[in-house]
């Protein structure tokens, strides 16, 4: 697999004109020594990557490692290997260069979009997984657990989706016919006649 190591030159970070799957409402790409590498979709207007136990907001400037897929024309980064080697030279960008926050969808409380689907998925994990009951369902601290614990699963499923293939189904054993009710022959007994 190929990699790369530069400086980022440029940070493209898009809207989509409406939510995936995941949640995610905007593409992001860079441009590293004249050529562009699509980073996927992603939930915010920036990048963050985790860089020990702190995320860090990659800018233009920032020195960077990484492998990635060739998908025809399109370079695809491979996000788990994606390194800040050098944040020195990173450049904030001015307000008027981050892309509008979508305004579709079920505001958050701190800024960001909250898909509702995602919600729903939250709450049903909440009372069918974790058994949360209505009291639970209003304490901060529960539903902040429930949500903490949908999205450590739901990274999970998306990390080890990809490396799994499709196993062959077991063909179903075919179900016994039911046997038919033995006709007993009347014996031409009458009991009346006794």
């Amino acid at each position: 697999m190929p990699s790369i190591n530069g400086v980022v030159e440029v940070i493209s970070i898009k809207p989509l004109a409406q939510p995936d799957n995941y949640g995610n409402t905007f593409r992001a790409a860079l441009k590293i020594q004249d050529e562009f590498y699509s980073y996927g979709t992603i939930k915010k207007d920036s990048i963050n990557i985790k860089d020990g136990s702190d995320w860090v907001e990659l800018q233009k400037g920032m020195e960077v490692e990484f492998m990635y897929d060739v998908n025809g024309s399109f370079k695809n980064i491979k996000k788990m290997s994606f390194t800040i080697l050098n944040k020195e030279g990173g450049v904030a960008p001015r307000p008027s260069q981050q892309a509008p926050q979508q305004s579709s969808g079920a505001p958050a409380s701190k800024g960001g979009y909250v898909n509702a689907a995602e919600i729903g998925q939250c709450l049903n994990l909440a009372v069918e997984v974790l058994k949360l009951d209505s009291k639970q369902l209003l304490d901060d601290k529960e539903v902040t657990k429930a949500i903490a614990w949908y999205k450590a699963t739901r990274e999970k499923f998306h990390e080890l989706y990809v490396g799994v293939g499709a196993v062959a189904t077991e063909e179903k054993p075919k179900p016994t016919p039911k046997k038919k009710p033995v006709v007993v022959e009347e014996d031409m007994y009458d009991d009346s006649e006794i």
